[in-house]
């Protein structure tokens, strides 16, 4: 009962962490190809203190026009502890689904690299449970 336990609960967090990174990155991958480009500007930073490290996390904000000529003003669910090359007043390029222009995503300020981590914990969590159960049935 015990190895079940100890081979279950690595994979259980490791198909967690995979499901939930590779959500991510097929999100992302399905706006870029079926979502609508457009040219957006960002209008600000909202900041807050991320209470783990202490440290300041920046979220954009974009403006921009639909393809029907709806302004958008829309905040990132993507926050970052710096802006990159982001800057207010400045251009970027959005990718957003016209059928819900709120979800969208700023090219090049995704969760690309959070997504990967997911993927890379999940696996992780699976190769424990593989080398458990080697060990226990070799």
């Amino acid at each position: 009962m015990a190895v079940w336990l100890g081979a279950g609960l690595p994979l259980l967090f490791g198909a967690v962490f995979m499901t939930i990174g590779v959500r991510l990155l097929r999100g992302g991958r399905r706006l870029r190809e079926q979502g609508v480009r457009a040219q957006g500007t960002v209008v600000g930073f909202l900041t807050r203190r991320d209470v783990d490290s202490n440290s300041k996390m920046y979220t954009p904000v974009v403006e921009w026009l639909t393809g029907d000529g709806r302004t958008m003003k829309v905040e990132s669910s993507v926050s970052r502890n710096t802006v990159g090359d982001l800057r207010t007043g400045g251009p970027v390029t959005v990718f957003y689904d016209p059928s819900d222009p709120r979800r969208m995503l700023i090219d090049g300020f995704d969760s690309t690299v959070l997504a990967r981590v997911f993927c890379g914990l999940g696996a992780v969590g699976v190769v424990a449970t593989l080398l458990v159960l080697w060990f226990t049935f070799a």
